[in-house]
């Protein structure tokens, strides 16, 4: 079972600058690119409401091996300064054989590990949202690594796919 501690972070809230619609979101289960919006964000359309999305998500690290490291609830630190915050929740989980070669390559990449998972709502609908590591992989530098980036890009969309479609 995975290990999992809440963090409260007071002020954490602004964690998306979009204003509350997504950037990009398919509603699809297949790969596009219209998933990508180019700012190194990848984002999927759920199928179900927020506390159904958010309860697959431990589920699915389990099965993939992956250790949930922390959730933040950044709705709930927002109401403990007195501020309204749609149902929004950040999952960090890592998989050190994956993280670890990166960071080899260029530790400033520590910086955007472990990996992250956003559920959030907008309008009524709920998305998953995590960071494309090819994006990330570019941002710091790191080359060389194009067949464990693919298998990092791969196992994240199938994360992703998995909470927001139940599979």
């Amino acid at each position: 079972m995975a290990r999992r501690r809440i963090v409260q972070v007071l002020g954490a809230g602004a964690v998306l600058g979009t204003a509350g619609s997504p950037a990009v979101a398919a509603t699809d289960g297949e790969r596009t690119d219209d998933r990508r919006d180019g700012a190194g964000l990848i984002t999927v359309e759920s199928d179900a409401d927020f506390e159904t999305t958010v309860a697959r998500v431990e589920p699915a690290l389990e099965e993939r091996g992956l250790l949930l490291v922390t959730t933040v609830d950044h709705a709930a630190n927002a109401a403990t300064v007195g501020m309204d915050l749609p149902p929004t929740t950040l999952f960090l989980f890592g998989n050190p054989e994956a993280g670890t070669p990166l960071m080899q390559a260029n530790r400033s990449i520590a910086i955007d590990l472990p990996q992250k998972l956003l559920v959030w709502e907008a309008d009524g609908n709920v998305f998953v949202t995590y960071n494309d590591p090819r994006y990330l992989a570019r941002r710091h530098g790191v080359a060389g690594r194009d067949e464990l980036l693919a298998n990092i890009d791969a196992a994240l969309e199938d994360l992703a796919v998995a909470v927001a479609r139940g599979e």
